[in-house]
């Protein structure tokens, strides 16, 4: 499964927080249909791009291990800090996770996502927890089914939101 491009409102308001040294968020991971969304990167941020995409980090030792483990969901969990990795998530949905899981994003004022990780029903607490942490003043923290998570993108991005 290719994983869906995110609007680039989205990437901006990802970056604006890994470049916050107050935000928890250490890194932005970045399709390859996204890459276009990225703006001039500052100088002292770690970028990386293998096939599965792009990760811009404040850390050189997440920048180590996407280079080397970019394709295991849970190095990728661990760097994006999301509680639960996405085999995880499949297993504790029962092979359901369209139907069982819950997508928890943290907003900024403007609708953006700033962060956004997939949980179980086992999981969905710690996640709400976790991405509150990432919610900026002024934003909010949204649930929504995968549908509608994954719909919003293919929206907001046809309409160049």
């Amino acid at each position: 499964m290719f994983p869906v491009p995110e609007p680039a409102g989205d990437i901006h308001a990802q970056l604006r927080a890994v470049l916050d040294a107050r935000h928890p968020k250490v890194a932005c991971f970045v399709v390859p249909k996204n890459l276009p969304d990225l703006p001039h990167l500052p100088a002292g941020l770690r970028v990386v791009t293998r096939k599965e995409g792009t990760l811009v980090t404040t850390r050189a030792n997440f920048a180590g291990l996407f280079e080397a483990h970019a394709d295991d969901d849970e190095v990728m969990a661990r760097i994006l800090g999301y509680p639960e990795d996405k085999a995880l998530v499949v297993s504790r949905c029962r092979g359901l996770p369209a139907v069982n899981a819950r997508a928890v994003q943290a907003r900024d004022r403007d609708g953006h996502v700033v962060t956004e990780a997939f949980a179980s029903p086992l999981g969905f607490l710690a996640a709400v927890e976790a991405m509150g942490e990432h919610v900026p003043s002024g934003g909010s923290l949204a649930v929504l089914s995968p549908v509608l998570a994954i719909s919003r993108r293919v929206a907001l991005r046809w309409v160049g939101f």
